[in-house]
């Protein structure tokens, strides 16, 4: 890799006397470059790279000119000047040609778009294909690579890579789930539980119940067999039926229970960067079948994660044992518990009422609630 002349180092020179036209025809013939290249009335001033100073001296006898250095220029002088050791002019040098060398690899991938396919997932897909840290990106073929991706990730309609320096940007956009159209197979709508009508709204069919009427499970609601002058026609039923039904739940804590315990936890560090990993923990195979857990720590700047940091793999032992709970104790646990269940409850049920009931036993404490309330209870039924 050829170094700029900022970085290598350049002089101008003036040349006086002699044939300037053969001096700089011999140089050209040597391969060696020259540039602002100018006339005076007795000399020529050019610039050429410091290392091919003693390259033009050849050049400069032939063409019976003296060629002097009028001025220097470019990192190595400034180093010189100022009085910095070889060693740390030499560490600049290789500082520069390491970022060139990192900034024509990708070292930062980020991913867009995706809500239910994971950044793992879509990763692993593409690194075969040449997108990955610590590869240079200007062998990748995007269109084959999209085609690619997309068969191997049927989650995905659309994929696409655009690289800025280092930093690659993957954005898709996820198979959204088309609500097909209604059906057009005959069918009826029948409750889902026992209940009273509170509401019928009938988008097709023909109503089977009105508000006031107990209904049990399996009851027809709307029918999809319709009366016509030519006779029964089926169709496929719609609608919505609101009723009031009865719920209960029960939950039961022993006052000694079996409870599962981390016991132990065992966390194996590893420094990445720039592709490279690095175990910060001894070998050695774990005993047993810990659970494990993984995170990724990298460096942040500017809101971009760089290809720097730890990764820490959580090995985590857990054991069973027994709790004893006094019996106020088993009541708050059962009361979180009901919490818990009831907001599973509410997703489709609007709560009017509830009555519990608290149970105390020797062994244990349970708790039953009864709830009233209403709920869609309209589910579809194909007409046979």
């Amino acid at each position: 890799m050829t170094l700029p002349p900022a970085l290598s180092g350049f002089v101008l020179l003036r040349c006086e006397g002699g044939y300037p036209e053969t001096f700089i025809n011999t140089a050209a013939a040597a391969s060696i470059p020259l540039w602002d290249i100018r006339y005076d009335q007795t000399s020529l001033f050019c610039r050429a790279a410091a290392a091919d100073y003693r390259r033009l001296r050849p050049a400069a006898r032939r063409a019976h000119v003296r060629m002097r250095v009028q001025r220097k220029y470019g990192l190595p002088f400034r180093l010189k000047r100022s009085g910095l050791r070889l060693g740390i002019a030499a560490g600049l040098v290789l500082f520069f040609v390491v970022l060139q060398l990192l900034t024509s690899r990708v070292w930062v991938l980020r991913i867009e778009g995706n809500a239910t396919v994971s950044d793992e997932t879509i990763l692993s897909v593409l690194e075969p294909l040449g997108v990955a840290e610590g590869v240079s990106f200007a062998a990748v073929d995007i269109p084959t690579l999209q085609l690619t991706a997309l068969q191997q990730l049927p989650e995905l309609t659309w994929l696409t890579v655009n690289q800025s320096g280092s930093i690659v940007t993957i954005h898709v956009k996820e198979r959204t789930e088309v609500t097909p159209p209604a059906s057009h197979v005959p069918a009826n709508l029948v409750a889902a539980c026992d209940g009273v009508i509170v509401s019928v709204d009938t988008a097709a069919g023909q109503a089977a119940v009105k508000p006031g009427d107990a209904v049990r499970q399996g009851d027809l609601l709307i029918s999809g067999v319709m009366d016509s002058k030519v006779g029964p026609q089926l169709k496929h039923a719609a609608g919505s039926v609101i009723a009031r039904t009865a719920h209960t739940i029960t939950v039961t804590v022993p006052l000694v229970e079996a409870v599962t315990v981390p016991s132990a936890t065992v966390v194996q560090p590893r420094l990445f960067a720039f592709g490279l990993s690095v175990p910060l923990y001894t070998s050695g195979s774990l005993p047993g079948k810990p659970l494990a857990a993984f995170e990724k720590r990298p460096v942040v700047a500017g809101g971009v994660p760089l290809p720097l940091g730890l990764t820490l793999t959580r090995y985590i032992y857990t054991v069973e044992e027994q709790r004893c709970h006094t019996p106020d104790q088993a009541r708050r646990l059962a009361e979180e518990r009901l919490s818990a269940a009831e907001e599973e409850l509410t997703a489709f049920l609007t709560i009017e009422s509830r009555t519990p009931h608290v149970s105390n036993t020797e062994t244990a404490v349970t708790i039953t609630v009864e709830y009233v309330g209403t709920r869609e209870i309209a589910v579809e039924a194909a007409i046979r």
